[in-house]
């Protein structure tokens, strides 16, 4: 059976969330990040986007993280607090030291914004 987009961009979700996990080179997170980006953009453009939707409410924080990056332009309110969230998490509150990237790169994104343009 052929892929859809949507398999593409959760695969490279899967593996995103992998590479944090085992500590795996960053060039590895970011090729994946280049695939993730790249099909949601075809899923974006074909007016799909609220079959990412589901994914802002993983229990997995980088699914959510990631997600909630790609959709920031569609749906600003709820992105914005998945990454408040986020942000607001530290290992101090529970949060797997593999992700606290995630953390960082949450606030980051509220304090700068996403391109209008992205993904």
């Amino acid at each position: 059976m052929k892929k859809d987009d949507l398999d593409y961009v959760i695969e490279a979700l899967q593996k995103r969330d992998e590479i944090l996990i085992n500590n795996m080179p960053i060039r590895q997170y970011n090729k994946y990040f280049d695939n993730m980006r790249k099909y949601a953009k075809k899923i974006i453009d074909a007016n799909r986007q609220d079959e990412l939707l589901p994914l802002l409410k993983s229990d997995n924080i980088s699914y959510r993280f990631d997600v909630a990056g790609l959709l920031y332009n569609f749906y600003p309110e709820k992105c914005q607090q998945i990454l408040k969230d986020i942000s607001e998490m530290s290992v101090d509150t529970g949060l797997p030291k593999y992700y606290i990237n995630l953390s960082v790169s949450a606030m980051m994104d509220l304090k700068h914004g996403i391109p209008k343009d992205f993904p």
